[in-house]
């Protein structure tokens, strides 16, 4: 899909602070949206889940936190997040792991309340609204549907990431609607522990020669299994 570059300005409330985006490469916007959509790979285990925030979000930073759900719960309507001064909101997600991600499932709405775009940004955590002009990681043009979406990301932009921003600068209505919602966000890649996070490791205490007849070697287990 090609899209012209397009300045946007939204004001937060008396707040007066804007924030306004000049040209930017929309070459990101791959939204392919892959079979099989499921569980396999989900990255939810590895979100750290109490540090997920929200900026201008109805409910304050932790309501990001209702949107990060189990696959098993993603069609759950009683938890979500809107934006709350204006229809932009910015979620930041970080991790327990280095994780390399695949595909973002998104579900938004209902229809005009659907962030337009979804603006992707790898590891920054600080990140706020007066950032929102610097390129981002990845853009992605969003789709009105009922279900989630899965949207395929440039694999090769996030890998090793330690914390994802999404930054959602409005949403489908062309003003007829003031807030953006969305109902869950699932991320679907692979991980790596982090350093002082090795996984589950055992180690036997006290090993005894009788116990050991080749060698005195430790029993060691690594990695961690994806949760679903």
């Amino acid at each position: 899909m090609n899209c012209s570059s397009e300045a946007h300005d939204h004001s937060h409330g008396g707040g007066g602070h804007s924030h306004g985006h000049g040209d930017h490469n929309h070459e990101g916007h791959d939204h392919d949206i892959p079979l099989g959509s499921g569980p396999q790979d989900s990255l939810f285990s590895h979100i750290d889940v109490p540090n997920v925030v929200a900026l201008n979000a109805v409910g304050g930073g932790e309501a990001g936190q209702k949107v990060i759900k189990s696959w098993e719960e993603r069609e759950d309507l009683t938890r979500f997040c809107e934006s709350d001064t204006d229809d932009s909101m910015i979620v930041k997600i970080p991790f327990t792991a280095s994780v390399s991600i695949r595909s973002i499932t998104v579900k938004a709405g209902p229809s005009g309340q659907t962030p337009r775009e979804m603006h992707l940004y790898r590891d920054s955590p600080g990140m706020d609204f007066g950032d929102t002009d610097r390129a981002a990681t990845q853009v992605l043009e969003m789709v009105e549907e009922n279900e989630g979406v899965e949207y395929q990301v440039k694999a090769a932009k996030f890998a090793s990431v330690s914390s994802l921003t999404l930054y959602f600068p409005g949403n489908t209505s062309d003003g007829d609607e003031e807030i953006s919602r969305v109902y869950y966000i699932g991320l679907r890649g692979s991980f790596k522990p982090l350093p002082g996070r090795p996984g589950v490791i055992i180690y036997e205490s006290a090993a005894r020669p009788q116990d050991h007849k080749v060698g005195g070697t430790v029993s060691e287990s690594q990695g961690w299994t994806p949760g679903t």
